[in-house]
């Protein structure tokens, strides 16, 4: 066999063990969607299908109908856009920081950003949950966005950094003979060429604080506060049942935002994983 046709069956044989990895990965969403569309006997059938018999909305109905979900999915909303809004202005002043000036520790600082990442959440747990009784924090939006900004921060900031050093300093440069500001150069070139960078960060704080669980579980106490993560889980078991199809159609609902950011706004994310892996 040729060299030309080994690297032939080479890439085809990888692309076969991507497209079995990709179908093992989506199976429990394809899944998860079926069953949102089933009737409830259905769901519970012996013999489990693929394609339901009848295409019903009953379970996304009722799900929405339900008391208090309207409320989890504006929680989430909140929650998640004020992360992901405060997360991204700190993270990027952080990393224009660290990328374009020098000082005392710089080093120290830029290793820290990753090693405070590295701790399991759960050790900050009590801690925080302490902080925010004593300030009167606990049932309130504020609570879950401080803890979701600290978690989130420091990763985005990191991340940021890194597609701030991907552009020409020449170019802030020529700015600032032109008497431009060091805002100025932040806001009118550095960030428009940042962009796909900057969408980036934003996606992961969003993503972040939407599917989070543990927190959201410990600060809200009412049904009022708590978001869509929480809510989804507290379906199960109530009053003796487990309705699967509410669950799994309100899972759908819970995918819906993230999936339409992804959706516009994936040429950005694409361009800001490449410029944030090469530093030219």
């Amino acid at each position: 066999m040729s060299r030309a046709s080994k690297r032939k069956w080479k890439k085809r044989g990888m692309t076969l063990f991507v497209l079995i990895v990709t179908l093992i990965l989506i199976l429990p969403f394809l899944w998860m969607i079926s069953t949102s569309f089933k009737q409830p006997d259905e769901v519970f059938s012996s013999i489990p299908k693929w394609l339901p018999r009848d295409f019903s909305f009953i379970n996304y109905l009722s799900i929405w109908r339900r008391r208090y979900f309207t409320d989890y999915f504006l929680n989430s909303l909140i929650v998640s856009g004020f992360t992901m809004g405060i997360a991204l202005i700190v993270a990027m002043f952080t990393g224009y920081g660290i990328s374009r000036f020098s000082f005392r520790g710089k080093t120290f600082f830029s290793a820290m950003l990753i090693v405070v990442q590295m701790f399991p959440s759960m050790l900050l747990l009590i801690p925080l949950y302490m902080i925010m009784n004593s300030l009167g924090l606990l049932d309130t939006h504020l609570s879950m966005v401080i803890a979701y900004t600290t978690f989130a921060m420091p990763f985005c900031s990191w991340m940021i950094k890194g597609y701030f050093d991907t552009i020409p300093v020449s170019l802030e440069e020529s700015a600032r003979m032109d008497g431009c500001s060091r805002l100025g150069i932040l806001f009118k070139i550095v960030m428009p060429l940042a962009a796909p960078g900057i969408v980036t960060v934003a996606m992961f704080a969003f993503v972040l604080s939407w599917q989070e669980y543990l927190y959201a579980m410990t600060f809200a106490r009412t049904e009022g506060m708590r978001t869509l993560t929480v809510g989804i889980a507290l379906m199960q078991g109530q009053h003796g049942s487990v309705d699967w199809g509410q669950i799994m159609a309100g899972s759908v609902i819970a995918c819906l935002p993230g999936l339409i950011l992804f959706t516009y706004l994936e040429k950005y994310l694409v361009q800001g994983f490449t410029m944030g892996a090469v530093k030219e």
